[in-house]
């Protein structure tokens, strides 16, 4: 019979686990009868959460299937679930928060969605049926922006409507022998899991949750966890868009250099010099960005097939570039040079995400 882990980082929740032990045992026993395991990763909370998840487990009759684990001076929800992982002996594997929104009866949906052959379910606030109840103004702003800053710089959860979600099952193999390449930060592990597991993008699947309201506690969200999700990002991106930007500042100078030699040197007229620096620019960002940027994608076609395709991403970059000055003065009667330096943002962001999911394509599955 194929066994479910369900893996719950804790930190404060000791009133919370107090109702979602029983929950989980109801659901569990439904689906697997007794082949299943509650694994809490604990970071050695002063309200004692692990003895009281010690002692709900044995007044349900659980005891047997519960493990408790307690980290010293090691925080972080991203690190719990690896070494829940760790300690996990089920087929499939369930990640939720210990707070009581996410409800335990979504685990079921999720369990026949990886018996019909998907490799990861995720729980999502935001395809049909899904709702975000449990979260303020000001997290629901912080989680839209995040998943839009995240599916910019990681292609590889673009599949999912909700990145940010911490609420997910998946097969083992997955994560089988992948567990020591991952370096999780903050409290987005879903995050490092579509990057470095191993599955197959048709093979992730979503259910819709009604994200409810913490029942007792605090959210542990602030301005660190914020900063970490910030640094993990541009680690899993493996700091690209830095690398790409910094390629795109080298082409000013080497445009600024060929415009000056073509003209004060060789005395060809400006119309031309401006030509010849502008392609010899791209032709040394399209070189730069092959050899540093996307090294180490295998990416589609010829390398004269991506180059043409660089001037059209490049082509693009401008259009937006003017697009965005001409409309922001005229129709908002902004200062021209903050109008053009919205542009250029707007610009580079466009002319980044069509050199990487354009130009430089990727080849084959995320394994």
């Amino acid at each position: 019979m194929t066994k479910i882990s369900v893996v719950l980082p804790t930190y404060n929740e000791a009133e919370n686990i107090k109702l979602l032990l029983p929950a989980l045992k109801k659901v569990l026993e439904d689906i697997t009868s007794k082949s299943y395991e509650i694994i809490i990763v604990d970071d050695n909370s002063p309200d004692n959460t692990a003895t009281v998840a010690k002692e709900t487990a044995r007044g349900i009759g659980i005891d047997n299937n519960l493990k408790v684990i307690v980290r010293e001076g090691k925080r972080g929800l991203a690190t719990a679930v690896i070494d829940g992982f760790k300690a996990s002996s089920g087929d499939y594997l369930v990640v939720m928060d210990a707070d009581l929104q996410h409800p335990p009866e979504k685990i079921k949906e999720m369990y026949l969605e990886l018996e019909k052959g998907a490799e990861i379910v995720v729980a999502s606030r935001f395809i049909k049926g899904g709702r975000d109840e449990g979260l303020s103004f000001a997290r629901k702003i912080f989680s839209k922006g995040a998943a839009l800053i995240g599916k910019l710089l990681v292609p590889q959860i673009r599949v999912l409507s909700d990145p940010m979600s911490g609420f997910f099952a998946l097969r083992r193999t997955v994560i089988e022998g992948r567990l020591d390449l991952m370096n999780p930060k903050g409290f987005k592990i879903l995050l490092e899991i579509m990057v470095k597991g191993k599955y197959s993008k048709d093979k992730v699947r979503e259910v819709p949750i009604v994200f409810g309201k913490r029942a007792y506690g605090e959210s542990k969200l602030g301005l660190k966890e914020i900063l970490d999700y910030l640094l993990h990002i541009l680690s899993l991106n493996e700091y690209r868009i830095l690398k790409f930007m910094a390629v795109g500042i080298s082409g000013i100078f080497v445009n600024e250099g060929v415009l000056w030699l073509a003209h004060y040197k060789v005395a060809l007229p400006v119309y031309l010099s401006g030509l010849l620096a502008i392609e010899t620019s791209i032709l040394s960002n399209f070189a730069l960005n092959s050899l540093v940027t996307f090294r180490k994608e295998r990416a589609k076609g010829t390398v004269l097939t991506r180059l043409a395709k660089y001037h059209v991403a490049t082509a693009i970059g401008a259009f937006i570039n003017y697009a965005t000055l001409l409309l922001l003065t005229h129709l908002l009667r902004l200062n021209p040079l903050v109008a053009n330096l919205l542009g250029i943002l707007l610009g580079f962001l466009a002319n980044y995400t069509l050199s990487e999911h354009y130009v430089w394509e990727r080849v084959g599955r995320y394994e």
